[in-house]
């Protein structure tokens, strides 16, 4: 030991130790002049230490305060005189993270320049010790062993980096073990290749962002490895695919999903759920790819809903997404013929919706009226050929004649030969929402049959007279206030208190 003299405190003079300063002058301080005594002995003590002809590092006290106790360690570090540096750091109670980083370098120094014979055991066994500081006689109690660990963050990773570029992976896998910070373990087995384990680690600590890097690195690792080789083909992705199905963690094999699945290229996210046999998903990722695509990528929509048609057909629990591809690949190509057919993109806008479709025809007949009974019956063979329910056609045409005016056809319609499926209350419904005169909504309401919907419905139109006959035939006389309430006219208000005093309700 290079550090060589004999006591330094008053305390040492004295041949007091630790539990002797105990006793009742415990909370004695050192005077003014002792305390300046000793900080000069220190000083003296570590610069003679420092021009010592094994070190060679030469200082005056200032340049020594200059540079500073951290700055002196780093430096011995630097010059590869890690057993000094850990034995200043210690020496003046430097920052614990200053003397761990002392203790990591000497440690690594020790695993660098081991004997061969040693097992991985014993080598990692020294080095355990160096970075606790422990002594021939122990390591302390649990509590003191509590603290260490907590303050040897980041020490072992550093040290287990020096012994894979050693040559000891054992001995980096045996320190890594009592690592305890997930930032330095992680990049700790990135650098030494065991990328599964710190996909595991990231995982364990819930780091989304430290998965994914995991699985870059290792992606990066199998392309170099590639290029090294010389033999980079379709191979490589597959390896790749395959180790992160088989070793990687669950949530690394969802990040990579969701990564992909932002990349223009689908083949990724297709090779990846395929080999990992979720036909499904990948039909549902090339399916979801393809409606993301845009107007003037026509193609490449055509082409991935082909692809995933035929991933769902390999299977028959998958039949309903194949017939549902299957109808939008018809859709997409209906539309195309109608474009074409009337000249006007507006006819059918590309969508995935057959009821989008059938209003944007019914909104073109009333723009083309030249053309409507075509569009009107291409409306109707649309909706036969996707087997569109009769109650949501009938509702579709309702809101769709009714938003573009063209009210003589949807009295057409109303009084067709073919019953409404759906009543005609949505008939009386659009009426009052297009703002239509009093006949035109009584016609349509006196074709209900319920009369609380046609009482409802004529409060709507504030018709109130007829709200009034409504109420009086079911005998109700809250509907009879509820009309008082809402009215503003002295006649209607008059005629409420009639039937309400009168008892005619």
């Amino acid at each position: 030991n290079i550090m060589m003299g004999g006591p330094i405190t008053p305390r040492e003079v004295r041949g007091e130790t630790e539990d002797d300063h105990h006793g009742a002058d415990g909370n004695l301080m050192p005077s003014p002049i002792a305390a300046k005594f000793v900080e000069a002995a220190k000083k003296i003590r570590i610069l003679n230490s420092l021009r010592h002809p094994a070190v060679g590092f030469i200082l005056t006290a200032s340049q020594f305060d200059s540079i500073t106790p951290t700055g002196v360690v780093a430096r011995l570090i630097a010059m590869k005189r890690p057993a000094l540096a850990t034995s200043i750091g210690k020496y003046l109670m430097l920052p614990k993270s200053v003397q761990l980083l002392a203790r990591a370098s000497k440690a690594s120094a020790l695993v660098s320049s081991a004997d061969s014979k040693r097992s991985d055991s014993e080598i990692a066994d020294a080095a355990i010790k160096i970075i606790k500081n422990e002594s021939k006689r122990g390591g302390g109690g649990p509590h003191q062993q509590q603290q260490t660990q907590e303050f040897n963050r980041g020490g072992y990773a550093s040290v287990a980096l020096a012994a894979n570029q050693a040559g000891r992976p054992g001995v980096a896998t045996l320190l890594l073990m009592l690592e305890t910070s997930v930032v330095d373990k992680v990049q700790a087995l990135i650098s030494i290749g065991s990328y599964a384990d710190a996909v595991a680690v990231a995982t364990n600590a819930r780091d989304g962002d430290f998965v994914f890097q995991a699985l870059m690195e290792y992606e990066k690792s199998c392309t170099s490895q590639m290029m090294q080789q010389q033999r980079l083909n379709t191979n490589f992705q597959q390896n790749f695919i395959h180790t992160v199905i088989t070793k990687f963690t669950h949530e690394a094999f969802h990040s990579l999903r969701r990564y992909l699945m932002t990349l223009s290229d689908v083949q990724g996210v297709k090779e990846l759920l395929r080999t990992a046999n979720k036909n499904s998903d990948a039909g549902l990722a090339l399916a979801k790819k393809a409606l993301e695509c845009k107007s003037n990528e026509r193609e490449r929509k055509v082409r991935l809903l082909n692809d995933a048609s035929g991933i769902f057909g390999q299977n028959k629990e998958t039949a309903f997404h194949k017939q549902c591809t299957d109808d939008y690949f018809e859709l997409i190509r209906d539309q195309e013929v109608l474009r074409n057919k009337y000249g006007n993109k507006d006819v059918a806008p590309e969508c995935s919706s057959v009821t989008s479709t059938m209003v944007s025809l019914i909104h073109h007949a009333a723009l083309d009226p030249q053309n409507s009974d075509r569009l009107l019956n291409d409306t109707e063979k649309l909706a036969k050929k996707f087997r569109i329910p009769d109650k949501r056609m009938w509702h579709v045409k309702i809101k769709a004649l009714s938003e573009s005016g063209q009210w003589p056809v949807l009295k057409a319609l109303a009084g067709s030969r073919a019953k409404s499926p759906i009543g005609y209350k949505p008939f009386a419904r659009a009426a009052i929402k297009g703002k239509r005169d009093a006949q035109e909504i009584i016609r349509y309401i006196e074709r209900i049959t319920q009369p609380e919907e046609k009482y409802d419905l004529y409060c709507e139109a504030h018709l109130w007279n007829r709200a009034l006959d409504e109420a009086g035939k079911l005998r109700d006389f809250r509907r009879v206030a509820n009309v008082r309430s809402l009215c503003s006219s002295a006649e209607i208000e008059a005629r409420c208190d009639s039937m309400l005093q009168s008892g005619g309700v």
